[in-house]
């Protein structure tokens, strides 16, 4: 057990210390004009297309002056960001540069080059900065927040429903420590959230742009529906019966509900199946960790008497493990992918750290339900120090796994990886004439079975919607002739060619046949290297 622990804190010091760069789980698949395309006239938006749904954070625009245009007008849908570009730029390069946030909360941040006529050099594409104090805070800020809510919300839970008739006292001065602290944690990691998101230093907590930034990314509701489930966890703690009950169940609901909102498992597919396994899944910890801190008072004061209610717990503890595990087992199924995963990433070490404690907490709980507590209940039994002293390794294990947990705010799971990856390994690209342009994307962009993409504009890079649009590529140097095949329309702008097989590797000759309406057709070529 001692291992286990010295290297969860191994883990929290080498994840939080090390590398300045935020690892983020969104990606830019395309961008319309494509990064270092050129142009004849001023695009009247730039379309940014990424791996998943993303939020605006921070759009500008540097043009071939160096004068730096903010506040653009930045509309998304889905996984696409449409940025209103000012009309009267000058001919040169333009850096168009982005920060926006994925759907689990992550940042990620770069730049578009393009160019109006002839290149005139461009600007390095920034990195997305992360400020080790700030990802300390986020780290504390988030562990609270999880002593919070389960310590605090399931010990209001197992007061109000497994010990109804104890008189609090201190438990309860305890467990409103535990809501205040949470309340606190779940307000300071919203606005730490959006000092993360615009890759500033702690000083800019104090701005509005932090907090309003924070708000945007899909944490705030996390954080605005946990609170409010603190709130009624401190509620459930006076009053009478019947309302308490009502008070700490729906708490209990909102615990699960605030996690389920954001966050890495939550964001991946199924979401049918993960927000619903991560919502079990809280549920279950909450039930568990929120009685482990009644239990040691209530076994100390009056072992004997105490037994009832550590029954009761024990029973309903065998349904809330089998929830939290089978939940957690189908997560991380789905965020390894592969087992090799395990020892290959940050995200899969953490989760061997925390399976080892986790192990190591059920087997205190089997020891405590098959000897400790019918021990209580024997003629001249213990007094039920032993169990206090399970209980109290349990807490400290509880808290470990806690704090590991916290760790995956900064791990991205393999699957997000491998879709991170597959996005930046497209080939790409921009086909153009004065009247209309094409943005031609192959994924993979590698020889063998890839996908086509084909997104149509005009000119200016206005929407435009042909009737009909067939991709062609060949390759006559090694015998290769036209492989003509027609896109299916996806979406108001998008084009896709689906089973699309190119045996060699090299230089492709494209082409893009374009039926504007009945009476304009429009060819663009160019060529596009695929990779091995």
């Amino acid at each position: 057990m001692k291992r286990a622990i010295l290297l969860m804190l191994w883990l929290t010091l080498a994840i939080l210390g090390g590398g300045e760069h935020a690892l983020a789980h969104a990606a830019l698949v395309e961008s319309h004009p494509a990064d270092g395309a050129s142009v004849e006239e001023a695009p009247a938006t730039v379309r940014l297309h990424f791996n998943e749904p993303v939020s605006p954070l921070v759009v500008s625009l540097t043009d071939a002056r160096g004068q730096v245009h903010r506040g653009l007008h930045a509309a998304v849908r889905n996984e696409v960001l449409e940025v209103a570009i000012p009309g009267d730029l000058p001919r040169g390069s333009h850096v168009l540069s982005y920060r926006v946030a994925s759907g689990d909360g992550h940042p990620i941040g770069g730049s578009v080059v393009f160019s109006i006529g002839a290149p005139t050099g461009s600007a390095p594409t920034p990195g997305v900065e992360g400020n080790q104090a700030v990802r300390r805070s986020l780290w504390l800020a988030r562990v609270a927040l999880y002593l919070g809510l389960f310590a605090g919300v399931g010990g209001t839970f197992f007061q109000a429903w497994l010990a109804p008739g104890r008189k609090a006292g201190r438990v309860e001065r305890i467990l409103t420590g535990f809501v205040v602290l949470g309340i606190v944690a779940a307000t300071m990691s919203l606005g730490l959230q959006g000092v993360d998101a615009l890759g500033e230093t702690p000083a800019s907590l104090g701005t509005v742009a932090a907090w309003a930034a924070g708000w945007r990314t899909s944490f705030g509701p996390t954080s605005a529906i946990g609170a409010v489930a603190l709130l009624l966890a401190g509620m459930g703690l006076r009053g009478q019966m019947g309302w308490r009950r009502v008070c700490t169940i729906s708490a209990m609901a909102g615990v699960g509900l605030s996690l389920a909102w954001s966050g890495h498992a939550s964001a991946a597919a199924p979401q049918w199946l993960t927000r619903p396994a991560v919502f079990l899944h809280a549920v279950g910890v909450a039930y568990w960790i929120g009685a482990l801190i009644p239990l040691v008072f209530a076994i100390r004061q009056a072992p004997a008497v105490a037994l009832p209610v550590v029954r009761r717990f024990s029973t309903g503890a065998l349904m809330a493990v089998a929830m939290l595990t089978l939940a957690g087992l189908v997560l991380a199924a789905i965020q390894v992918e592969a087992p090799a995963n395990l020892t290959g990433t940050d995200y899969g070490r953490v989760l061997i750290a925390k399976t080892i404690l986790v192990i190591t907490l059920l087997g205190l709980a089997a020891l405590n339900r098959m000897r400790l507590t019918p021990a209580l209940a024997s003629p001249g039994g213990t007094d039920g120090r032993w169990l206090v002293r399970s209980v109290a390794v349990e807490i400290v294990l509880s808290v470990a796994i806690l704090a590991l947990v916290g760790l995956w705010r900064f791990t991205p799971p393999p699957r997000a990886l491998a879709a991170s990856a597959e996005a930046t390994a497209s080939a790409s690209v921009h086909l153009h004439s004065p009247r209309i342009m094409a943005q031609v994307t192959l994924s993979p962009g590698r020889a063998g079975v890839t996908r086509a993409r084909i997104v149509i504009a005009s000119g200016r890079a206005e929407p435009t919607s042909p009737k009909e649009v067939i991709l062609v590529l060949a390759r006559p140097e090694a015998g290769i002739e036209a492989i003509a095949r027609p896109a299916r329309r996806d979406g108001r702008q998008g084009w896709l060619v689906e089973g699309l097989v190119l045996p060699q590797a090299g230089a492709w000759q494209v082409r893009v046949d374009i039926l504007v309406d009945d009476f304009e057709k429009s060819s663009l070529e160019g060529s596009i290297s695929i990779r091995p």
